[in-house]
């Protein structure tokens, strides 16, 4: 019974190896094949159709031009050699310049025009600049009606033996001359005390006058100096800035 069963089972594996494998196909028996034979005839130039073999090295997949643009974009750029020889540049620049400096000169009643072209023919800049006078209070002869009776007046002065220097001819007040100063002080108390003196030792018709009211003095101001050419100003020839020294600017 088994050998029967066996030997049915061998017929049964040969049948079928010969079914799948198209030797009944004569006999008609077979498997269906599944084929498409219409999509060879829809090719569209097939034989340009050519495979290329892969790149050595190329093992790592590429990211996209999206994200390739996305990852430039976010990445900084490094910076270049001109950019960062820029600030060493003006840097370097700025130590040989060195600090700026603002002096002015002054103040000038009548010589503002006269020390500004020296201080332009020495190659400066200096900016006008219109200062008010601070008050001050003269003791005043004057004004007489011309020089002859100013050195009159003078002579009398002299005779009465005033210290030297205590007293002198008006040449800076165009409204008191030509006239005669017997002092020049800060307050109307201190200048009224002058006149007492005066008017003690014989002086006559003095009076205390406001030296300074309505006026303004030319002030040069030179900003923005290099060391060099605050230098240059400070070796001008006294005469020609009237005796006035260089100081610093005053702010305000």
């Amino acid at each position: 019974m088994l050998r029967s069963f066996v030997l049915l089972l061998i017929l049964a594996n040969l049948a079928f190896y010969a079914w799948s494998h198209g030797y009944l196909r004569a006999a008609g028996l077979g498997p269906h094949d599944v084929a498409e034979p219409q999509r060879l005839t829809q090719q569209i130039h097939p034989e340009r159709l050519v495979i290329a073999a892969p790149e050595s090295g190329a093992s790592a997949p590429a990211s996209s031009p999206a994200s390739g643009a996305a990852s430039a974009a976010s990445a900084p750029a490094p910076p270049s050699a001109a950019s960062a020889a820029k600030p060493a540049a003006s840097n370097a620049v700025s130590a040989a310049a060195g600090p700026k400096l603002c002096l002015q000169v002054g103040p000038y009643l009548t010589a503002g025009p006269e020390v500004g072209a020296a201080l332009r023919a020495a190659g400066l800049a200096p900016v006008e600049k219109q200062q008010a006078l601070g008050p001050q209070w003269m003791v005043f002869m004057g004004p007489y009606p011309d020089t002859a009776a100013l050195k009159s007046k003078l002579a009398e002065l002299q005779r009465l033996q005033l210290k030297e220097g205590s007293y002198g001819a008006v040449t800076d007040r165009p409204r008191y001359m030509p006239g005669i100063s017997l002092g020049i002080l800060p307050t109307q108390a201190a200048a009224q005390q002058q006149l007492k003196l005066m008017q003690a030792k014989g002086v006559k018709s003095a009076q205390v006058v406001p030296r300074n009211a309505g006026m303004s003095a030319v002030v040069w101001v030179l900003d923005g100096l290099t060391p060099a050419q605050a230098a240059t100003l400070r070796r001008l020839d006294p005469a020609l800035l009237k005796d006035q020294k260089p100081q610093a600017c005053k702010t305000g």
